[in-house]
């Protein structure tokens, strides 16, 4: 079983120093931690400038990659991962392929389809609203399609409240800081 990860949310625990906590939720249940191809590039990217630029988010996330903490999904488009990539996006997946916009996301839902139908249960954290819908609505063509495997949709504030119950808040107040599209705190 396997949590895949979008840029996001890894950026966002790698800007705070709370990588841990992502490590200790694999850890607790026999998980491992992924990210596709384009999720890496992105990070890298992003990592490297703004807000996050003036922490240590791209060494930290390197150093995850490098020591095998966080393992790179091959994005090659097998029949199996184009029949996800046009089914989560619309479009046709070469197509798809060439914006980078919201990339990572649709990535990260076609891996976990993928790996779902080969009958691997997979946890999936995305915080975006967008991509969130498009994992619900994958989720529901697995159950229907009777795929072996489950995916099953985490975000950032279920994380934290899992691993840190006593300081969510103050670290998802810190996040918000490097990531506008994080919901505030009611």
């Amino acid at each position: 079983m396997s949590i895949l990860l979008d840029a996001g949310p890894i950026l966002n625990f790698v800007a705070v120093s709370e990588q841990g906590l992502l490590l200790g939720l694999a850890e607790a249940h026999d998980l491992s931690l992924a990210a596709p191809e384009k999720v890496r590039e992105e990070v890298d990217r992003k990592a490297a400038t703004g807000r996050f630029a003036r922490t240590g988010a791209l060494s930290t996330w390197r150093k995850l990659v490098a020591a095998g903490r966080v393992g790179i999904l091959d994005d090659t488009l097998t029949d199996e991962f184009v029949a996800a990539v046009v089914r989560v996006s619309g479009q046709q997946a070469t197509d798809r392929v060439r914006s980078s916009k919201d990339l990572g996301e649709l990535m990260v839902i076609a891996h976990a389809s993928v790996l779902s139908q080969q009958g691997t249960d997979v946890f999936v954290l995305i915080d975006e609203g967008d991509g969130r819908k498009r994992a619900l609505r994958e989720k529901e063509w697995l159950a229907t399609a009777g795929a072996a495997g489950t995916l099953t949709l985490w975000n950032t504030p279920q994380v934290l409240k899992q691993t840190a119950p006593e300081r969510w808040k103050s670290i998802y107040t810190r996040m918000r800081d490097f990531d506008d599209g994080l919901a505030p705190l009611c």
